[in-house]
C-alpha cells in the first residue's frame, strides 16, 4: 500500500469544517470552536450542509458526504475539522469520492464517531490522518497547556512528536515488557469493530492497535474484542496500546468480569506487547494520534514512539 500523508497546516491556511455523523449541540459550541481557530490566524471555511438536522443525524447521507467530497476538492481548503462524533460515520463511507481524496490529500481530523473515517480513508487510500480533538467539542472550549501544544505541532510540523508515556490507568493495568514497530491503526473499539469484514477495515503486516471507549459494560467490550478477534485480527497484530475506557464499570448489583480480566482473557496467547494508560479517548486533555504512521510500541518503558511524522 502507497501511504499518503497530508501536507502540513501554514499559518493563514484554511481550515473546512463539517458534520460526517450527529449534528453540532448548539449553533453557539461551533461559533466558539471557529472563534478559537480564526484566534490562532487560520480561516474557516464551513460545509454547507453542517446546520442541518435528521433525527441523530446532521441531515442525509448525501449532504454529509456531499460536504466532506466538497471540502476535499476545494483547492483553498488545507484541512478538514469535523464538528463533533455521535453517530452516522459508518453510512456515508460508500459515498465518499475517494479517488479525488487521493488527487487532493488533505489533514482530517476528529475521534470516536470519526474513527470510521480514519480506517476508511486509509484503506481506501492509504491517506494519514489525524484523532483528535472537534470544533465543537474541546475546540469550543479552548485547547490549553501541553495537549495543545502538542496538538498544532502534530498538524504543523513534519518532524515527529515526542514519544507518549503512559499514565495511571484505574481501569485497566495491563504491561507486556516486549517493543514491536508497526504502523498505527486505532480510535474508538465500537466503530472499528463495526468495521471488521467489509472492504473499509485496513488490513496490514503487524498493526499496533489503538483503542479507547465510552460509557460500554465490559460484557459488550469483550463481545467487541471477540468480533475483531473472531475476524481475525488479533492473530497477526504487533502490539495494543489502550487509552482510557471511560464510564466501562460493571453494572452495580450484576455479575461482571473486569475489563482488565477481558483484556487479558482475550490476549492471553498473543505475545505481542500490551501497553495501557494512554492519555487517549473521550477525557479531557486527550492526546492526538497521527493514524498510519509507524511507531514503535515499548512495552518495557510502556511508551509509544513516532518514528515519523504524519506530515509531507
Amino acid at each position: 500500500m502507497r501511504i499518503i500523508k497530508p501536507k502540513r497546516l501554514r499559518p493563514g491556511d484554511t481550515i473546512g469544517i463539517c458534520a460526517p455523523s450527529s449534528p453540532p449541540t448548539s449553533a453557539t459550541s461551533i461559533d466558539k470552536g471557529i472563534a478559537y481557530i480564526e484566534s490562532l490566524g487560520f480561516r474557516v471555511e464551513v460545509g454547507k450542509n453542517v446546520f442541518r438536522k435528521s433525527g441523530y443525524l446532521a441531515g442525509s447521507d448525501a449532504q454529509r458526504a456531499a460536504d466532506l467530497n466538497a471540502l476535499f476538492a476545494n483547492p483553498k481548503v488545507h484541512a478538514i475539522f469535523t464538528v463533533r462524533g455521535g453517530y452516522g460515520a459508518h453510512r456515508i463511507l460508500p459515498h465518499l469520492d475517494y479517488s479525488s481524496i487521493k488527487r487532493n490529500p488533505k489533514i482530517v481530523l476528529g475521534y470516536s464517531d470519526i474513527t470510521a473515517i480514519h480506517l476508511a480513508l486509509f484503506s481506501k487510500v492509504g491517506l494519514v490522518s489525524f484523532s483528535g480533538p472537534m470544533v465543537a467539542v474541546e475546540m469550543c472550549e479552548g485547547l490549553k497547556g501541553e495537549t495543545e501544544e502538542l496538538f498544532w505541532r502534530a498538524l504543523m510540523s513534519r518532524n515527529p512528536m515526542p514519544p507518549f508515556r503512559r499514565k495511571a490507568d484505574k481501569h485497566i493495568r495491563l504491561k507486556n515488557g516486549r517493543l514491536a514497530t508497526g504502523r498505527l491503526l486505532g480510535g474508538n473499539l465500537s466503530l472499528m469493530a463495526a468495521l471488521v469484514g467489509t472492504r473499509f477495515f485496513p488490513h496490514i503486516t503487524n498493526p499496533i492497535y489503538l483503542l479507547e471507549e465510552t460509557d460500554e459494560r465490559p460484557y459488550r467490550i469483550d463481545r467487541m474484542l471477540q468480533q475483531m478477534n473472531l475476524g481475525g485480527l488479533f492473530q497477526h497484530v504487533g502490539g495494543m496500546a489502550l487509552g482510557v475506557f471511560t464510564d466501562c464499570d460493571p453494572t452495580k448489583g450484576k455479575p461482571s468480569l473486569s475489563l482488565r480480566r477481558v483484556f487479558q482473557d482475550t490476549f492471553q496467547a498473543t505475545r505481542c506487547p500490551i501497553v495501557s494508560g494512554f492519555q487517549y479517548g473521550h477525557i479531557k486533555n486527550s492526546l492526538p494520534f497521527p493514524i498510519g504512521i509507524r511507531v514503535a510500541l515499548d512495552g518495557r518503558k510502556g511508551t509509544l514512539q513516532f518514528l515519523e511524522s504524519g506530515l509531507s
